[in-house]
């Protein structure tokens, strides 16, 4: 099991103004040192950081994978700039597959899918696309997620099941989409759903490593989210802290 870093982890802008407060590149030899695979890569880290183009080169030049390109690119016919502007930054990037969400509205179902199998065409062979099924989305219902994916082959069209802490939720989820759930984003919601490390809750985490063992899953994960998430005094520090403790609990005990 690969286990990348998603650097929307670290960033205290996330849901804010979105401006990137730190140089992903500044951190690679860090992460690769402590034992992460890969960048699960937020878009806005390369698409506005100040310069670009020199940050990109950086992440090439230091040869960590971005495995995962975390977009928030559209699906309406709207976006279709928007889509050709990540098809580019993938390519630059090589990267190996591309997070993304379909949008809200039940009535545009055929159109995000034309536009996805569009957007799929035009990326580079063997990048894959992964959905989060997120909540708010046409796709969080799973009778409409199952037809939406019925004829897409799981090889490229894979889905990411979140967050840990509920083995009854991800007994229903393998049940309902089996193989096709490829990758994981770890973070864990305690009862006050604030956001703590996965050795906070071991006893449901391993529940849920169980289910993923039963159901045969050599997938991914990614630590999306971990412990001071939006928290009084969110620092990058302390999140890069957790998020790495975050993978020596999985690797410890997957």
């Amino acid at each position: 099991m690969n286990i990348f870093i998603g650097t929307v982890a670290l960033e205290v802008n996330r849901w804010s103004s979105r401006i990137p407060s730190f140089t992903v590149s500044d951190w690679i030899e860090r992460m690769r040192d402590d034992g992460f695979d890969g960048l699960e890569l937020w878009e806005n880290h390369v698409m506005l950081h100040n310069s670009p183009e020199g940050e990109v080169k950086k992440i090439l030049a230091s040869e960590f994978p971005v495995d995962v390109y975390n977009s928030y690119i559209g699906f309406e016919d709207e976006n279709a700039f928007q889509r050709s502007k990540a098809v580019e930054m993938i390519c630059t990037l090589k990267a190996k597959a591309v997070k993304y969400n379909v949008g809200s509205d039940i009535g545009k179902l055929a159109e995000y899918k034309s536009n996805l199998l569009e957007f799929a065409g035009n990326l580079p062979d063997g990048c894959r696309l992964l959905c989060e099924l997120h909540d708010g989305t046409v796709l969080e219902d799973d009778a409409v997620a199952i037809d939406f994916f019925n004829d897409l082959p799981k090889k490229q069209f894979g889905i990411i099941l979140q967050p840990f802490g509920d083995p009854e939720l991800f007994k229903k989820k393998f049940d309902v989409f089996g193989d096709r759930i490829s990758n994981i984003h770890s973070q864990l919601l305690n009862r006050d759903n604030a956001r703590v490390r996965l050795d906070r809750m071991r006893t449901g985490v391993c529940d849920c490593f169980k289910v993923m063992k039963e159901n045969g899953f050599n997938g991914d994960v990614t630590i999306e989210f971990t412990e001071g998430t939006a928290a009084p005094g969110e620092n990058i520090e302390d999140l890069y802290k957790n998020a790495v403790l975050d993978m020596e609990f999985i690797r410890e005990n997957y």
